[in-house]
């Protein structure tokens, strides 16, 4: 069997501690940060501070709430990630993920699947989304203003060649679906102006792209079979974001590991070290780090 190598890039904007932690149990992934241009310069000096020579931070973007920014930076570390490594995955996390296993477990389970993305994508419609099953977040012109959805009500189509379709924003792709991806956007502009203002484009805008018969026509052989590459707890439907994971979830975050095949869990802040020196210890084999008392890496 052929090895697997993972590159990583990090969306981050805040929880400087629980960045580094992350960065730590990485190791030896070669990373690429991304923080948020809206974060202030001591923010910025302290998620950036002491990082190992494997993190690249990329140039930043306003990546605000549901903001096109957030897709965009994606884009942007796939299209780094690839031309400084030979990575056979790409990975996209955010700053409140951690692994629930080893980075040797990782490998090896990437292995298994070396050409296939894993990912928790999905056709339209999709109960979940709302009367509209999602159609809604494609149909009209909308953005996101303090926390709210603003939407155009003359609907129009979407772009030729689109399938529309969702999923989680966080993801491991193939080397081959990143390589898609970026080559796709980059020759068709009407695909970036269209997802720029669709509802959550990083919610949207790689799923309809990659399960586009058009682009993909072998995309149901081309992805892993794992159930949810991530554990995330939504706590019911209508939040807008998954909810802090606390020390009372280790349980339910152990199964999806251990039988759903999850490898990552979000989400995890700066006061969540008990927690995840417990999945250090009981899912990913490793003595936990020096950590203080708020979960931040000692160093």
């Amino acid at each position: 069997m052929s090895s697997a190598s993972l590159a990583v890039v990090i969306l981050a904007h805040d929880r400087p501690g629980q960045l580094h932690r992350l960065i730590d149990a990485l190791d030896p992934f070669p990373v690429f940060l991304h923080v948020d241009a809206g974060a202030s310069a001591p923010m910025f000096a302290e998620l950036t501070a002491d990082l190992p020579a494997r993190v690249q931070v990329l140039p930043r973007l306003r990546t605000g709430w549901a903001s096109a920014g957030l897709a965009v930076a994606e884009l942007v570390g796939y299209r780094h990630a690839l031309a400084a490594t030979d990575a056979t995955h790409v990975a996209l996390l955010s700053g409140s993920d951690y692994p629930l296993a080893s980075t040797e477990v990782i490998t090896r389970r990437l292995s298994a699947d070396l050409d296939r993305s894993l990912v928790s994508f999905h056709d339209l419609p999709y109960e979940r989304w709302g009367l509209l099953r999602g159609y809604d977040r494609f149909l009209f012109r909308q953005r996101a203003w303090r926390r709210h959805r603003l939407l155009d009500p003359l609907p129009r189509p979407w772009p030729r060649d689109i399938h529309p379709a969702g999923g989680s924003q966080m993801k491991i792709l193939s080397r081959r679906h990143a390589d898609r991806l970026v080559a796709v956007l980059s020759r068709r502009a009407d695909l970036r102006r269209y997802f720029s203002t669709v509802w959550i484009a990083d919610e949207v805008l790689v799923p309809s792209v990659l399960t586009s018969p058009f682009f993909s026509p072998n995309w149901a052989a081309e992805v892993s079979g794992v159930r949810a590459p991530w554990f995330m707890d939504w706590g019911g439907v209508g939040r807008q974001s998954p909810r802090w994971l606390q020390p009372g979830d280790f349980d339910a975050i152990a199964t999806a590991a251990r039988e759903d095949g999850a490898l990552f869990a979000r989400k995890f802040g700066d006061d969540s070290g008990a927690l995840l020196d417990r999945i250090d210890a009981e899912l990913r084999a490793k003595v936990p780090t020096k950590a203080t008392a708020s979960g931040a890496v000692a160093r």
